[in-house]
């Protein structure tokens, strides 16, 4: 059954199995547009194989799913990102051997379907140097323009991954885990950082940390077991006995 309602993501009874086991199993899920939404749950919860799912990294078993209402089952990965939903994902993404500019240039000439030249150098498109340098400033990654990505911090990398990202002007961000890793001095800065790039855009996050699904979630998905169990605001799930009863791994009758 459906409301009518269109969503950015919708699965309808979607499942994935590995050898008779089920890592997500028959879930419903809808992600509404314009809204930043989080899945949690504990270890060996299904999260990951919904993410993977959603993103196209692994084909579903059984079930559909839709993308502004339309099915996008069999789709592959690249038609998917044709179709503005992209994925950043729980280690850093970046060209280690190109710069920070160039990293971000990359991302933008393919945005604009436009190729470097045989000199691995950009043709000097107005538009593409113009996004890039607002990127830089954006990501507080202007003093680091010409420094090689691969010698970055590991948060500044993660900071540029996500830079990367937003310059392919996803209408669907979908976030694997973006506080992995991260010192905690790296985490309020990345926090803020998806809060802005969430605006006027649809924002899925995949994440351990509470404290930050607490500060940008709209909407909680909580799953065990490969399953549904609640969805709410965090004031909403982080009260039920249920959940908290999951996390702690003791039975709730």
């Amino acid at each position: 059954m459906t409301d009518g309602a269109v969503y950015a993501l919708e699965t309808r009874d979607l499942s994935r199995e590995f050898g008779g086991f089920f890592a997500v199993n028959g879930v419903n899920f809808r992600l509404a547009r314009n809204s930043m939404h989080a899945v949690i749950g504990p270890n060996g919860a299904g999260k990951t194989t919904l993410f993977n799912l959603l993103t196209k990294f692994l084909p579903p078993s059984a079930g559909m799913i839709l993308h502004d209402g339309q099915d996008v089952t069999r789709l592959s990965m690249p038609a998917m990102a044709k179709r503005s939903v992209v994925r950043s994902f729980q280690i850093s993404a970046v060209f280690a051997g190109l710069t920070v500019r160039e990293n971000i240039e990359l991302a933008l000439l393919r945005e604009h379907g436009l190729a470097w030249n045989l000199l691995g150098r950009i043709a000097h498109h107005r538009r593409v140097l113009e996004r890039a340098d607002a990127l830089l400033e954006r990501f507080g990654l202007t003093d680091y323009a010409g420094t090689m990505a691969g010698s970055l911090s590991y948060g500044r990398k993660r900071v540029l991954e996500l830079a990367t990202t937003l310059a392919l002007e996803p209408s669907v961000l979908l976030l694997d885990e973006p506080m992995a890793g991260l010192g905690h001095e790296d985490i309020g800065r990345v926090t803020q950082l998806i809060r802005e790039a969430g605006k006027g855009r649809t924002v899925l996050l995949v994440e351990h940390n509470m404290n930050v699904v607490a500060e940008l979630a709209d909407t909680i998905t909580v799953m065990v077991r490969g399953e549904v169990l609640a969805q709410g605001s965090y004031a909403e799930v982080s009260s039920r006995a249920d959940v908290m009863a999951a996390y702690t791994g003791q039975a709730h009758e």
